[in-house]
């Protein structure tokens, strides 16, 4: 019973993926106008955004799901590995703690006045880059420690120095209003989203294969 627990909420975090997959795709088939290669991901739930309050249902869902994963895996992995696993761990903990702030902080609408919440959105943004750093590469760097869990770590440092590359991009896309910022931020988060994924199906099939 207790493994199958672990197995449960490990598997949270491809749950998540999949949830945040469709609220993009499903957002972006109802907005007719919407341009995933120009626009923000997160213009799908600003303020006054067309089916906001459709698509906040999943958004606060993968923020839950994500965080339980982030808590499973501190919980299940960090204890019994190198204690930078661990750190790894509570940052990947303190980036979805953050993360579900976003709810309550909606990005202004294109070409509306800003607000303090579209303001507060950006600040949010800005305290969770360094997390979203640090998780991948804290965690790959303790992996890398371990011969039966180096590739897994290879990969998380990968993914973490990918997030680097076009987290910052995108930064300077959006700083500058350059063209197909909505394609650069999808690969920095689909990056996050890809190596969520893997670290979730990868530590359930090694529960399986335990049992």
């Amino acid at each position: 019973m207790k493994l199958y627990l672990r197995k449960i909420l490990l598997s949270s975090g491809m749950l998540a993926v999949v949830i945040y997959l469709l609220h993009i795709l499903l957002g972006g088939y109802l907005w007719k106008t919407y341009s995933h290669l120009q626009q923000p991901i997160s213009d799908l739930t600003a303020t006054g955004a067309p089916n906001r309050s459709l698509l906040l249902l999943f958004t606060n869902t993968y923020g839950v799901m994500a965080l339980i994963f982030a808590v499973a895996f501190t919980f299940f992995e960090g204890r019994k590995r190198h204690k930078l696993v661990f750190w790894g761990g509570v940052s990947f903990i303190l980036l979805h703690v953050i993360s579900i702030s976003y709810s309550f902080f909606p990005q202004d609408f294109p070409g509306a006045e800003p607000t303090f919440a579209g303001s507060m959105h950006l600040v949010v943004t800005v305290l969770i880059v360094p997390f979203t750093i640090l998780t991948p590469l804290l965690i790959g760097f303790g992996l890398k420690k371990e011969k039966e869990w180096k590739a897994l770590g290879n990969f998380s440092l990968i993914c973490g120095i990918l997030i680097i590359i076009f987290g910052g991009l995108a930064g300077f896309f959006f700083a500058k209003g350059l063209p197909y910022f909505g394609l650069v931020e999808r690969i920095n988060i689909g990056t996050l989203q890809i190596w969520t994924f893997v670290m979730s199906y990868k530590l359930v099939k090694s529960k399986h294969e335990e049992h």
